[in-house]
């Protein structure tokens, strides 16, 4: 792996611990971090935690792009889009569209933060990766 590769699966699992910060205190103290974020607590409160095991699930398909980025490429470019991706612009409009709590743009800018900085790092290890690939094929031309 080169080094936009590695840093690539680097940020990606501290994007999968980062999320890891919203879905254990969502599913065991969903009340108490809510109110931590300033945001209204739904009833019932099972919703909270459906959304934080939801999250849950969703890191866990992160994990293959992280390994190896190359050989897992599909679930390398959809843990940028449509997931951080889409995360950002529904929670960004959310608040600043449809007046939602200003606590779900805590879960927007940790998935701006994490989707721009991964959307580098790949394009860059895949362009590298395309340039390595192509260099035997010149040499024989």
């Amino acid at each position: 792996m080169n080094t936009y590769a590695q840093w690539f699966s680097r940020v990606t699992w501290l994007g999968i611990i980062a999320n890891m910060f919203f879905v254990i205190p969502s599913c065991f103290f969903p009340e108490q971090f809510l109110s931590l974020l300033g945001m209204h607590i739904p009833f019932p409160i099972i919703w909270v935690r459906a959304a934080g095991m939801l999250l849950f699930i969703i890191s866990v398909f992160y994990i293959p792009g992280a390994i190896d980025p190359y050989r897992y490429q599909a679930s390398a470019w959809i843990s940028i889009f449509p997931s951080r991706t889409f995360g950002a612009t529904f929670f960004m409009a959310a608040v600043f569209l449809f007046g939602q709590d200003k606590g779900f743009l805590s879960i927007a800018f940790v998935d701006l933060f994490f989707g721009f900085i991964e959307a580098i790092l790949l394009t860059l290890a895949m362009r590298n990766q395309n340039s390595i690939a192509e260099e035997p094929v010149k040499q024989l031309i």
